[in-house]
């Protein structure tokens, strides 16, 4: 964000101040504040960010957003007072947005979200100028922190994440950044706790199909559940099952066809990133793509480039083993594909896998868990599972008579796993993000 005044940033706001204290960057976590900080005093389940003011001035705070009920001290800042200091986040970023000429694609999502974000970039940069919100920034806070602080407006294209645990969040983020082209990645059981069935989480999915600037609605055909219902604008399907999509992939040979129709289909270089999730991931990147007119022979260029983000079947070698590290997080459909994701061993040496649970779930958890060993069975030789949720694995498991090891913690896994490691053992490290698999390499070989 470039540098502007307290006074221009509470009129954009629709708030009241008369500093002209330059500010440069916003922030909810006074941890984070740095000289030239506009902190923003968010109440929270655990905590109250007022309670962090102090904090943040001593961080170097220019001034705070707070509540309109704030009685404490500024410590010698200017403060905004507001009605809702979240919905005033969120209204800075919406009206920097709106300042900005940049074309916007919003994608949601139950998996594969940051990683289709990122092939869209990859491939929109072989001919505009475009860039993307950081990491997994896609909530209420999230969102709106990334457009004012890490988002170049001046761009042509701007890709943003958008995440939910609950509905109607995704039609409020859309409020925020009104999409031209709206993406809705495969659907499934996440953050399932609040809600009864995988249609409701469809539906609150779809409300990204629901603003009236959106020229385009983009979605993966298998995860249909109705989610076009909200929208009134063109619509484009992608799969790599079936051949009604709009967008079709299948390998032929040393080549990968697009079939299109109603257009003309293209072939492309087989996909040189493993799992074939990625693939599909990538169809709906193309399919983005060629909306805004990249052509196919630069989709071509663009691709040789591709990479997945940090923790998406990372492939790490240690004393002769192969760790798979694809913690990043997890469900039964992301759990499914990195195990037949796994490549073949080496030597004598077997296919392992730890498993962290998989969290938020709610009544699904035990069906999901239940799902996952199942699948398991079919390309792992060992299990190593960790967290109260995964008892269904350890059921299913030991039924199967097959090597299995539970514990309750992560750090009774590594133990067990220690005396189990041998050269050529292929071993899957996944779970969901609160369970830091990640973690286990650390334990193993830097303790």
């Amino acid at each position: 964000m470039r540098s502007v005044s307290l006074k221009s940033i509470a009129g954009l706001m629709q708030l009241d101040s008369v500093s002209l204290q330059p500010v440069h960057r916003v922030e909810v976590d006074s941890r984070q504040v740095k000289p030239g900080t506009l902190f923003f005093a968010l109440p929270g389940l655990k905590c109250d960010g007022h309670d962090f003011l102090k904090s943040a001035v001593e961080n170097g705070a220019a001034g705070a957003v707070v509540h309109s009920g704030y009685r404490g001290s500024s410590y010698g800042v200017p403060l905004i007072y507001s009605e809702d200091v979240l919905v005033s986040l969120q209204t800075l970023a919406r009206e920097k947005l709106a300042e900005s000429k940049c074309k916007i694609v919003a994608i949601t999502g139950s998996v594969g979200k940051t990683t289709t974000k990122e092939f869209i970039v990859s491939l929109l940069k072989s001919k505009y100028k475009a860039s993307a919100s950081p990491g997994n920034s896609n909530s209420q806070i999230g969102l709106p922190l990334s457009i004012i602080n890490e988002i170049n407006l001046n761009d042509d294209i701007v890709v943003l994440e958008m995440g939910m645990t609950n509905p109607g969040q995704i039609a409020r983020l859309i409020q925020i950044a009104p999409p031209l082209v709206a993406v809705i990645t495969q659907i499934a059981l996440v953050h399932a706790a609040n809600f009864s069935c995988v249609e409701e989480i469809a539906k609150a999915k779809a409300e990204i199909f629901g603003h009236h600037l959106t020229q385009m609605c983009i979605y993966h055909k298998e995860s249909d559940f109705d989610i076009l219902s909200l929208s009134k604008s063109p619509n484009l399907s992608y799969s790599t099952d079936s051949s009604e999509a709009d967008f079709f992939l299948q390998c032929r040979g040393k080549a990968m066809e697009i079939k299109v129709r109603n257009g003309a289909s293209f072939a492309l270089p087989l996909f040189h990133l493993p799992g074939d999730h990625n693939r599909l991931n990538y169809l709906a990147a193309i399919a983005v793509a060629r909306y805004f007119g990249v052509e196919p022979t630069e989709i071509a260029h663009a691709q040789q480039n591709l990479t997945l983000p940090e923790r998406r079947l990372q492939i790490i070698e240690k004393n002769g083993a192969i760790f798979i590290n694809d913690s990043y997080n997890a469900c039964e459909i992301s759990m499914k594909a990195a195990l037949r994701s796994l490549p073949p061993v080496r030597l004598q040496g077997k296919r392992k896998a730890v498993l962290g649970a998989m969290m938020e779930l709610g009544a699904f958890s035990e069906q999901c868990h239940r799902q996952v060993a199942m699948c398991a069975l079919e390309y792992v030789d060992e299990m190593y599972c960790y967290g109260i949720a995964c008892l269904p694995i350890v059921e299913c498991w030991k039924k199967a008579g097959k090597f299995i090891m539970w514990a309750e913690e992560r750090k009774g896994i590594v133990e067990a796993l220690r005396n189990n490691l041998n050269q050529g053992d292929v071993i899957l490290l996944k779970g969901s993000r609160s369970q830091e698999a990640w973690r286990v390499l650390d334990d193993l070989f830097l303790l």
